[in-house]
């Protein structure tokens, strides 16, 4: 029997070879342009490009995949807005990798790793600014109707407006002593449910035509699977491998994140456990030592295991929501393996 997840990993393989080969045809274009024209940016502009790569191209395939639910017949076109959320993608890595203050992305120095910080941190807020606008302005330049276009823009719009309101509300929570799960949540479905699931899906079904009630389905599906996906981060973020990441695993603890492990583990850790957590879960720089410790600490209060269920209560919640999306059986069949491949992942 084959693997449950065959066919939608194929599918993501596929479909990512497709962006990736757009991609690079957009990238040498713009990399044209800016050494003829702007030849002093000639190589921050080549690592800005180069930091389009190496990632899983989730957004950009979860965009034509939202366009091949409700189109009645498959469009090229779409790798267009396909590849502009993935250029916005890396603009919004860029800037919340100098947020979190992390040196690495996909296991490489971070755009604004420089031997001249100022200089790095400079440059990198004006490329992540311009990924923005230039993710934007692909939208508006691909082949669909005006008026869909103009929809699907404003959506697009909307949703960088959240997603920044979303990290903007990250960093002042991140400042508070104690965190509700109600604002946990809410971060999750501002910054990552709305922004990598349920957008990218709206977009492509926006382009595709699809009416209000067909959204409010995509929603009702992406929203649960979203936040069951940055828990599912936010654990790997502790627990994960590094070189498997692709990121430090210290991290998370050291800028202080708000997720639902220290959110559980604060609320029912015994006084020594919350003395240590309040020590050294935010600070600047931990011990692998300590670090080990704040795992242990997860794993006795019950942090995990709490987080562990609601990923898999959150993902049946959005599993059931599928045969409404769609009554194609294949289609219902990739939705449902999507979730699975999600949760499980191990980066």
């Amino acid at each position: 029997m084959k693997s449950a997840q065959t066919d939608i990993t194929r599918y993501l393989k596929q479909t990512s070879q497709e962006i990736e080969k757009e991609l690079n045809k957009f990238s040498k274009e713009w990399n044209d342009y800016i050494g003829r024209d702007f030849p002093d940016l000639r190589q921050v502009n080549l690592k800005f490009t180069e930091s389009f790569f190496g990632g899983k191209m989730l957004r950009g395939t979860l965009v034509k995949l939202g366009y091949e639910l409700f189109a009645e017949k498959k469009a090229n076109e779409i790798i267009k807005p396909a590849i502009a959320w993935e250029i916005l993608h890396t603009a919004l890595l860029i800037h919340d990798d100098i947020i979190d203050q992390s040196p690495l992305r996909r296991g490489k120095p971070a755009m604004h790793v420089a031997r001249n910080k100022h200089y790095g941190i400079s440059q990198a807020i004006c490329a992540g600014d311009l990924g923005i606008t230039i993710a934007v302005k692909l939208i508006n330049e691909s082949n669909f109707p005006i008026e869909i276009k103009k929809r699907a823009t404003n959506y697009f719009l909307q949703i960088i407006s959240d997603t920044i309101l979303g990290e903007m509300l990250d960093v002042e929570i991140s400042q508070m002593q104690q965190r509700t799960e109600e604002q946990i949540m809410n971060i999750h479905t501002m910054k990552t449910a709305n922004y990598t699931i349920v957008g990218p899906l709206t977009l492509g079904g926006l382009l595709a035509g699809a009416g209000d009630s067909e959204l409010e389905k995509i929603k009702l599906f992406g929203e649960p699977l979203g936040i069951a996906f940055q828990i599912q981060d936010d654990i790997l973020g502790i627990f994960g491998d590094e070189k498997t990441v692709g990121k430090s695993i210290t991290s998370d603890s050291e800028e202080n994140k708000s997720t639902l492990l220290i959110m559980y583990a604060l609320k029912h850790a015994n006084q020594k456990q919350k003395k240590f957590l309040k020590q050294y879960y935010g600070k600047k720089k931990i011990t692998d030592k300590q670090h080990e410790e704040i795992k242990k600490i997860f794993e006795q209060t019950g942090a995990l295991s709490y987080s562990q269920n609601k990923i898999q209560t959150l993902t049946q919640q959005a599993k059931a929501i599928i045969p409404d999306i769609t009554k194609e059986k294949s289609k219902q069949y990739l939705l449902n393996r999507l979730a699975d491949l999600l949760i499980q992942r191990k980066k």
